[in-house]
């Protein structure tokens, strides 16, 4: 039986109660500011590789608040 949408989304927010989902966000600040810093680049291709990075780093980093609005969308459509 394929998952609700709800329970995926509960899912993912337990998943992201861990110790390690926790690491990898901190991670992915650092990743951050290092991707943020224009002075090491050297060329406009360094620039476009650093707006991919910061693209999908920025999706990372917003998955909690997107997955929290996106549960309480579900629930407000389907109440129990």
């Amino acid at each position: 039986m394929p998952k609700t949408d709800i329970q995926f989304l509960e899912d993912r927010l337990s998943m992201m109660e861990t110790e390690g989902w926790h690491d990898l966000i901190e991670d992915f600040k650092n990743l951050e500011n290092s991707a943020s810093n224009i002075g090491t680049m050297n060329s406009e291709q360094d620039l476009w590789h650093a707006k991919g990075q910061l693209l999908i780093i920025n999706l990372i980093l917003s998955l909690q608040s997107a997955t929290n609005l996106a549960l309480e969308e579900s629930q407000d459509e389907n109440p129990t």
